[in-house]
C-alpha cells in the first residue's frame, strides 16, 4: 500500500476542478447554507430557550424518584435554572398527588419485560392541561442527561398521562386538531435534518454520481493507466467529498447555532457520519456500470435505512436491523450535540467512550474497509 502525497494532491485537484464545473451541486450546497441563514433570522428558538426568555410556561417542573442513585444525582447537577426543576423522593412525598400547573417526570422502580428484553426503568411523564407538548423542554433535557449517564440511549418503559384529564372528549379532539408540524419544529431538529441531508448528499450522493460518470466515460480506465494506486484514489475522493461535507456542515451550524462549533461531540459525530456515508457511496459506485443505476441505488438506500430506523423504534423485529446501521447512532449523537452546545470537553469525551458512539465509529470504519476491499477487487477486474 503506497501513499505518495504528490499523486494524491494531483487527484484532489482533478476532483475539485470537476466539482467547480458542477453548478447544480454547488448551488444545492449553497442552498443548505441559505436555509440555515433564513431559519436563524426567522427568530425560531428551541422550546426551552423560548421559555427562558419569556418566563417559564409553568411555575416549575418536578422529578419524582423512587431511588436516589447516581442517575438522579447527575440530573440534580445538570438541572437548568430556567426550567424550575424540583426533586422529590417518592417515599417522602407519599401519594402521587400533584398541583395542576406542573410538569412531572416519575422515575419508578418497577421492571418490565418487552419481548426478550428486560426494561429496568419505568418513566412516567405527567403534564398539566390537555397539551402534552408542554413537556418538550423538560423531557428533552431529561433524555440528554440520561444519555450522558448511561452512555447510550436508555431503554425506558415510558407512559404519559395528564395530571388532570380533560372533562370532555371534544376538548381533546380540538387540542389534537390544533397540532401541526410547526409546533414541534426547533433549531435542533432543523439542524439535525440539514446536517443529515448534507452528509448524505456530499459524501455519498455526489460521490456516486461523479464516480459513475468517470466509469461511464472511460476516465476510470485512464486512471488505472496512471501510477496512482487505488488507495491514493480513494484517499483523494475522501478528502474532497469528506471536506465538502464537513465544511458545509460547519457553515450551516455557523449560521444556525454557532456555539455548537466548539463542541467536541459535534465534530466527532460529523466525522463518523462522513466516513459512513462515504463508505456507502464508495460501495455503490464500485459496482456501477452507468450513471442512472447508482443514483437510483443511493436513493433506495436512503429510503430503506430511514424506514428500518423508524420501524425499529416501534417493532422489536426491526430493532436488530436498526442496531446494525450507523445512521441510528449518528442521529442520536447529532441531536444530543445540538441540544447541548455547552457540553464540556470532559462530558463530550465521556459520551465518545460510550457504547453507542463506539458502535457508530466501528460500523462506519468497518463499512469503509469492506467498500475499499471490494472496490479494489472491482478495479483490478476492470
Amino acid at each position: 500500500m503506497r501513499l505518495r502525497p504528490h499523486i494524491v494532491l494531483a487527484l484532489i485537484r482533478k476532483d475539485i476542478a470537476r466539482l467547480l464545473r458542477n453548478g447544480p451541486a454547488l448551488m444545492l450546497l449553497g442552498l443548505f447554507v441559505i436555509v440555515a441563514l433564513l431559519t436563524a433570522s426567522s427568530g425560531l428558538v428551541d422550546e426551552d430557550q423560548g421559555a427562558a426568555s419569556s418566563g417559564p410556561r409553568n411555575e416549575e417542573s418536578w422529578i419524582v424518584y423512587a431511588e436516589d442513585n447516581a442517575w438522579v444525582q447527575l440530573l440534580k447537577k445538570r438541572a437548568p435554572v430556567e426550567l424550575g426543576i424540583r426533586f422529590f423522593d417518592a417515599n417522602k412525598l407519599g401519594k402521587y398527588d400533584y398541583p395542576a400547573n406542573v410538569c412531572v417526570i416519575e422515575l419508578r422502580k418497577q421492571m418490565f419485560d418487552q419481548g426478550r428484553k428486560q426494561i429496568r426503568h419505568h418513566v412516567r411523564y405527567r403534564y398539566p392541561g390537555s397539551d402534552p407538548k408542554i413537556l418538550w423542554p423538560v423531557t428533552r433535557w431529561f433524555l440528554s442527561v440520561s444519555i450522558e449517564h448511561f452512555g447510550k440511549m436508555p431503554q425506558f418503559f415510558e407512559t404519559i398521562q395528564p395530571i388532570a384529564p380533560p372533562t370532555r372528549a371534544d376538548q381533546t379532539r380540538e387540542a389534537l386538531q390544533r397540532v401541526s408540524v410547526a409546533d414541534i419544529l426547533s433549531l435542533s431538529l432543523i439542524g439535525t435534518a440539514l446536517l443529515t441531508t448534507i452528509q448524505f448528499f456530499a459524501a455519498c450522493g455526489l460521490l456516486v454520481s461523479l464516480t459513475a460518470q468517470e466509469r461511464e466515460r472511460g476516465a476510470m480506465r485512464a486512471i488505472l493507466l496512471t501510477p496512482a494506486t487505488y488507495f491514493e484514489f480513494v484517499l483523494a475522493k475522501f478528502f474532497v467529498h469528506g471536506g465538502m461535507a464537513l465544511g458545509t456542515s460547519g457553515l450551516v451550524m455557523a449560521a444556525l447555532q454557532p456555539e455548537v462549533l466548539s463542541s467536541v461531540l459535534f465534530w466527532a459525530t460529523m466525522v463518523a457520519l462522513t466516513v459512513g456515508y462515504f463508505a456507502v457511496g464508495l460501495l455503490i459506485s464500485s459496482f456501477a456500470k452507468n450513471q442512472a443505476a447508482p443514483n437510483l441505488l443511493s436513493f433506495a438506500y436512503l429510503m430503506v435505512i430511514g424506514a428500518v430506523n423508524l420501524l425499529g423504534y416501534r417493532f422489536e423485529a426491526f430493532q436488530w436491523l436498526s442496531s446494525l446501521t450507523f445512521e441510528r447512532y449518528g442521529l442520536i449523537f447529532t441531536l444530543a450535540s445540538l441540544n447541548n452546545p455547552e457540553l464540556s470537553p470532559a462530558s463530550s469525551l465521556h459520551l465518545l467512550r460510550s457504547t453507542d458512539f463506539r458502535l457508530l465509529f466501528s460500523l462506519s470504519m468497518g463499512l469503509l474497509l469492506i467498500a475499499a476491499f471490494l472496490g479494489a477487487r472491482r478495479m483490478r477486474s476492470d
